[in-house]
């Protein structure tokens, strides 16, 4: 069957890793998970059963699942994980928490009643069918009045991709976390990520100190060393790349000893969750924050590249604003992939 002009142009803007299959020779599949104000949850839920071809159940008010058959059950809800975040956030400020954070999280809190989203949560999908329901629902909301991150300075909402790697192992998902600490300050200049977002806890980069663990050219744990390294330095869900699904599926009682929170969901992805949503700009795509991803991809997939590319980025780091200026978003553009 020939390629029609939307398949071609779907194609060009959402590009394919060269993996897409899983070791078992199955398909990697992605979930797409985005927020926005502007609809309410009962009319989300029947654009997506309208637009996907789905069938839509509430399961309460705030609350519905919407059943389409070629991909699985789509949940679209008003996000009560952020509301929890909230609660939590005002309750367990702490001495590491700047001023500025501070009254970034007070407003937000003080503002939650208007300022909670909605979202619309999908089912695994193959990485290959990814590109036409996806830009057929972002281009339906915005036209229902969808608003993103841009509409107000309170909008942090954000899109997060959960990704299968091509292969669960220690190896593998470790070179995928060293790829994310070296591109991490390009994609948040590439991607514009929102301020709000940055000052709120959510999508914290690692520390330092990890990521100078990580980043050595001797690290090359297994999976009981890769798990207690991150969560010893990482015992939150509130990373820009949150590694306790995919860790939790790996060795759930592991995880949960340190990290006891019911909102983790185990599963064998990346929870990926540092692209703004900016669902009411004609002339975005939930392809902008995946393309960016696919450097990951690509950086993780080249051993040669990567150990050079954690190499500049060690020495980059020891400089004395090595990690407050723009040089090393600039510098590690040598390593991204342009075909």
């Amino acid at each position: 069957m020939p390629k029609t002009d939307k398949t071609i142009e779907a194609g060009q803007r959402w590009p394919l890793p060269r993996v897409t299959q899983k070791a078992d020779g199955t398909p990697r599949k992605v979930g797409v998970e985005f927020e926005l104000q502007g609809v309410t949850v009962e009319q989300l839920a029947n654009i997506v059963s309208t637009t996907l071809g789905g069938t839509s159940q509430p399961v309460n008010d705030a609350e519905y699942r919407v059943d389409v058959p070629a991909h699985g059950e789509y949940r679209v809800e008003i996000d009560s994980a952020l509301l929890k975040d909230n609660a939590r956030l005002l309750e367990d400020q702490d001495a590491d928490t700047s001023e500025l954070q501070e009254a970034a999280i007070n407003a937000l809190g003080n503002a939650s009643s208007l300022v909670v989203p909605c979202e619309v949560v999908s089912p695994p999908i193959p990485m290959n069918e990814l590109a036409e329901p996806m830009d057929a629902l972002v281009r339906a909301v915005r036209e229902a009045g969808g608003q993103g991150t841009q509409q107000s300075p309170l909008y942090a909402f954000g899109v997060h991709l959960n990704i299968e790697p091509p292969e669960m192992s220690a190896r593998q998902v470790s070179s995928y976390i060293k790829a994310f600490v070296c591109l991490y300050d390009w994609i948040v200049q590439a991607g514009d990520v929102d301020l709000m977002r940055r000052l709120m806890p959510y999508i914290r980069k690692f520390p330092a100190s990890y990521e100078s663990q990580v980043t050595d050219p001797g690290y090359k744990p297994d999976w009981t060393a890769l798990i207690d390294d991150y969560l010893a330095a990482n015992p939150t869900r509130n990373r820009a790349l949150d590694m306790l699904p995919m860790f939790a599926e790996v060795d759930e009682p592991r995880v949960r000893n340190i990290v006891d929170d019911d909102l983790i969901k185990a599963r064998p992805a990346f929870h990926y969750r540092l692209a703004n949503c900016c669902i009411d700009d004609p002339s975005w795509s939930i392809a902008d924050p995946w393309s960016r991803w696919l450097q990951i991809e690509h950086l993780a997939a080249d051993a040669e590249r990567l150990t050079e590319c954690c190499a500049a980025f060690a020495a980059d780091r020891q400089r004395l604003l090595g990690s407050l200026d723009n040089k090393w978003s600039e510098e590690v553009q040598r390593w991204l992939t342009t075909s």
